[in-house]
């Protein structure tokens, strides 16, 4: 029998988990090219928790260990994922397993412990960099297309790929300090590793399920960026300018989760004019544009009306959410709301 005798730990445990977690992902988003990366790391995910759990439960017995090539595949995977969530258009093909011909080529090689966990220490690096390139280009992107992304739940896998690089980077310096830590150190950290690894896998999974339009922004923006500009640089001042005046005198920006297409609806204007108008008229952001309008707006009432709450203001401004509005205060003028209102009160 492979396991004639062994006796699970709570960390088998958690490897059991993860693995049957990894293959229900795997069922439940089949299907949506978009996830295809999300699929794939799954897969690798549910293979390395097989060939970690057989060869923890016969330690000593198998003569040849599998799981350190896998370190050469971490970052490929955590490259692809993110990369094809954010630009489905960009599928995965065959050329995308050439990621991959390193951990191949390191199997025969497992017995050499330390530098197989050197080489997929660099690996990992060198990936998770290429990666956390494309969650910029979506938080610019974002920035540019939403004046207040957090209230249509947008960040949320955004903080989950983050928890997820920073737990890889964590289990990444693990390996490598197994030789000079104690066992019951090692033991515990690695329990913890494991299970945390799990709830963000769970996290992700449910999450994606219910929110089937995420990270439908980053290709629109870039592709509307790429086209020639509408007009001459010249005339984009005069076309903020009256755009400007517009939203300032209709207060379209007090209307929560107002994004670009809504203000080329109220305007006849295209998204490429209004984007275009603001960025380089304007010499700011969409996003950033929207708030500090919000913000003096905040200011003007908290004058004006000083009994009502700074949640009552944030709302009449058009923040939807009070981290939101905390957030956009701390960003803009480098101080909480009260911090900046309380003084404004105080005068009148």
């Amino acid at each position: 029998m492979l396991l004639a005798e062994f006796h699970l730990q709570a960390v088998n445990i958690i490897q059991i988990l993860s693995l049957f977690t990894g293959l229900l992902g795997i069922a439940l988003l089949a299907g949506e090219r978009r996830y295809n990366g999300l699929i794939l790391a799954l897969l690798m995910q549910s293979l390395m928790m097989g060939f970690n759990l057989y060869e923890e439960l016969n330690a000593g017995a198998v003569g040849w260990y599998i799981t350190p090539a896998f370190s050469l595949s971490l970052g490929p995977i955590f490259y692809l994922l993110v990369r094809v969530l954010l630009v489905p258009e960009q599928p995965l093909t065959y050329r995308d397993s050439a990621h991959f011909l390193p951990t191949l080529m390191a199997l025969p090689l497992t017995s050499y412990l330390q530098w197989m966990l050197l080489a997929g220490a660099l690996s990992q690096l060198i990936y998770f960099a290429l990666a956390f390139r494309w969650l910029k280009r979506y938080h610019a992107a974002m920035a540019e297309r939403e004046a207040d992304t957090e209230s249509k739940g947008l960040h949320w896998l955004f903080n989950t790929l983050v928890v997820l690089l920073v737990l890889l980077i964590l289990d990444m310096v693990r390996v490598n300090l197994q030789g000079i830590t104690t066992e019951p150190f090692r033991s515990s950290w690695y329990l913890l590793d494991q299970s945390a690894f799990l709830l963000v896998l769970c996290v992700a999974i449910v999450g994606l399920i219910r929110q089937p339009a995420l990270f439908n922004g980053l290709s629109e923006v870039e592709q509307t960026a790429a086209e020639p500009a509408p007009h001459e640089d010249n005339q984009a001042t005069v076309i903020f300018q009256a755009l400007d005046s517009q939203i300032r005198e209709q207060q379209w920006y007090c209307q929560p989760r107002i994004c670009l297409q809504d203000i080329a609806g109220y305007t006849g204007l295209s998204v490429k004019d209004i984007s275009w108008s603001i960025n380089t008229g304007g010499g700011i952001s969409f996003a950033d544009y929207i708030n500090q309008l919000r913000i003096n707006r905040v200011a003007d009432l908290a004058k004006s009306m000083p009994d009502k709450t700074l949640l009552e203001l944030a709302m009449d401004a058009g923040f939807s959410s009070k981290s939101s509005f905390n957030a956009v205060f701390k960003k803009h003028t480098g101080k909480t709301p009260g911090q900046y209102l309380t003084p404004l009160r105080a005068r009148d």
